[in-house]
């Protein structure tokens, strides 16, 4: 995919900034009143921009406001002590709403107010950090619209400088049909990673996990981010480099063990030798990242765990393990997310949500 050829996707930057902040003068003047209140303020303001771009600044204000999850676990219960049979006159409606109150220790009045709080456009405007920054939206906007992009790829090309690892990991972690090289100029590493639109199945799925990468591209100075994207039937080349605004990665991102994470404590608990994330292997101009290498006796197993995947990808992998000189390959693969097996060198296990270990140790025979 050629970035020449692309077209730069349009960003929000400071020069969003002046009608973004009009926007968040909007969102003050309109606390405790309903969002639709707040969304027909917007609608009818003199912004001069596009409607798509402030409806992107809108979701990105949803998304660092929050709390979700709390609104319907409140709605849900109102509800429950609300409703029920119909009541047909005021005394018995407001009889209703008292004694919800009592069991909420709420006046009646807030309890009419909290039914439908869990609905996007009747839960009250509210700012409970504080009106943010325009930087911030911006930064949250253009994650939103960069995601929605990678959603709607049928190929995806990073090129990143500097040390790839993490990027690399997290492609694996989330088990993305990825093919790692070289760049050019020998300084660069190349992902050119299968798009959602390219896939057999779980395309929703494939796509929210593709999509995570996109957060992890803020700790980056130096980057190239090309997508293949169709849209409503139509092809579109699309180009992301910095500099750009997105939201900076929390400092301590806590991760739940992986796949592989498991696989490696199993192995250790029956007495087998294990390297965690070896060095990546040079296979011609691509790199091959194996999760573990096994030691049975003298005889060492490098293993890879795989996610999505096609017979082509897992022969392709195969194929490139051998070419490296490496013959004792494992690649454990997820049976839900693999369209098909491949025929080759190497082994293949075959999982679901976790590799048993006896599977793994009669593989190694």
């Amino acid at each position: 995919m050629s970035a020449r050829a692309a077209t730069e996707l349009r960003l929000f930057d400071a020069t969003d900034a002046a009608w973004i902040g009009a926007v968040l003068d909007l969102v003050e003047r309109s606390l405790g009143e309903p969002w639709r209140v707040l969304l027909e303020r917007i609608e009818h303001a003199h912004l001069r921009v596009s409607p798509s771009r402030v409806n992107t600044i809108v979701c990105a204000l949803r998304r660092v406001i929050g709390g979700r999850a709390d609104r319907s676990r409140i709605a849900r219960k109102v509800r429950s002590l609300v409703l029920g049979h119909p009541v047909l006159d005021r005394d018995a409606r407001d009889a209703r709403l008292a004694a919800a109150g009592c069991v909420l220790g709420i006046a009646p009045a807030e309890v009419e107010t909290l039914l439908w709080v869990d609905l996007a456009k009747e839960r009250p405007v509210t700012l409970p950090n504080g009106r943010p920054r325009e930087a911030v939206l911006a930064a949250f906007a253009n994650l939103d619209r960069i995601q929605r992009s990678v959603r709607r790829a049928r190929a995806v090309r990073l090129r990143v400088w500097d040390d790839a690892q993490d990027l690399v990991r997290t492609v694996a972690r989330y088990g993305l049909l990825a093919k790692i090289s070289r760049g050019t100029d020998g300084r660069s590493t190349v992902l050119d990673v299968t798009g959602p639109l390219a896939l057999f199945h779980a395309t929703t799925v494939y796509g929210r996990a593709l999509a995570a990468l996109v957060p992890l591209l803020a700790d980056r100075t130096r980057f190239a981010l090309d997508l293949h994207c169709d849209f409503n039937g139509h092809q579109r080349s699309l180009h992301v480099e910095p500099p750009l605004l997105l939201p900076a990665v929390p400092a301590s991102r806590q991760r739940a063990p992986s796949i592989a994470d498991y696989l490696a404590r199993d192995l250790a608990d029956a007495g087998h030798h294990v390297e965690r994330e070896p060095p990546p292997i040079a296979s011609g101009e691509q790199l091959l990242f194996p999760d573990l290498i096994v030691e049975r006796g003298a005889v060492r197993w490098w293993v890879e765990v795989v996610g999505f995947s096609t017979a082509e990808y897992l022969a392709h992998k195969l194929a490139s393990y051998r070419e490296s000189g490496i013959r004792k390959v494992l690649l454990c693969v997820d049976s839900t997310r693999s369209e098909g097996h491949a025929i080759g060198v190497g082994s293949i296990i075959q999982f679901r949500r976790r590799i048993d270990v006896r599977d793994f140790e009669r593989a190694m025979q």
